[in-house]
């Protein structure tokens, strides 16, 4: 794909005239809402709409978002090579192979698929903490409540881990906040690569963690717990940390229950009794 082939002014196709596109356009992608979310998916689906419309061997649109800089999806969640992100450039488009989808339809494409990129991030946003990028306490509460609800329906066992980091307020309060912040998105990322797929990750408040493991009796905990040091020494990171558990149905298949006996055994660890 060249610079060439990818144009974002479209002459109209010679059978479809510009004032066409609407009815099928809009039709289709109202029918695709009713399938799915706006988000990511959206998008190729359009872009798959469009490749079937017109019988294209390529797409791709280019968006530009403020949080999160330009963005490039191509046609069948193919990857993007440096060299044609350089060819596209930084400027919002839809660019088609062969060169026939016209003008007015690329716009209104594009415009879809930025509302949607919009929204997905809104999404992403409110339920992840902005400081390490995994879930905030919202999404949390919200995933331990479900957990506990299907244990409590069907037996499914799941360990509830909180994470305290130790010392933390002293080295914040003297090394600074902006080493505080560096510390906190370390261990955000360690405890991202050291969950498995289904498992939840969660920045709970301040220097405090939590962690649901699916499929878990409690002994995984400490499969998990090595795996986090293990990340934490291979960044060089001098984070310690203390860990609570509390696995349902065993201790409890109430949440607050589930929480209160976690949070126990967390501060039983660190010699700190509770009151």
């Amino acid at each position: 794909m060249t610079l060439s082939s990818l144009n974002s002014s479209k002459p109209a196709h010679e059978e479809i005239s510009e004032q066409s596109y609407e009815p099928w356009l809009f039709q289709k992608m109202l029918d695709e809402l009713g399938r799915s979310e706006l988000g990511v998916g959206f998008i190729y689906s359009v872009l798959d709409l469009l490749a079937a419309r017109y019988e294209l061997t390529d797409a791709v649109v280019v968006l530009v978002h403020e949080s999160f800089g330009t963005q490039t999806f191509r046609l069948g969640h193919q990857s993007v090579s440096s060299s044609m992100a350089a060819e596209l450039g930084n400027s919002p488009g839809v660019f088609c192979v062969p060169d026939v989808v016209p003008e007015v339809e690329c716009d209104a494409v594009r415009t879809a698929c930025q509302l949607s990129l919009s929204l997905h991030f809104a999404r992403f946003s409110a339920g992840h903490d902005p400081l390490t990028n995994i879930a905030n306490r919202r999404t949390f509460d919200s995933a331990l409540q479900t957990a506990a609800v299907r244990s409590a329906r069907y037996g499914w066992a799941f360990t509830l881990v909180l994470c305290d980091l130790n010392n933390f307020k002293a080295v914040n309060d003297s090394a600074g906040h902006a080493f505080g912040d560096q510390l906190l998105r370390q261990f955000g990322f360690a405890l991202r690569l050291s969950v498995r797929n289904g498992d939840t990750a969660a920045r709970i408040g301040g220097d405090e963690f939590g962690v649901i493991l699916n499929n878990a009796e409690g002994n995984e905990s400490a499969g998990f717990t090595d795996r986090l040091r293990s990340h934490l020494a291979l960044s060089g990171s001098l984070i310690d940390f203390t860990i609570g558990t509390a696995t349902s149905p065993r201790d409890s298949t109430d949440p607050v229950e589930l929480y209160r006996i976690a949070d126990g055994r967390l501060y039983e660890k660190k010699g700190v009794i509770l009151r």
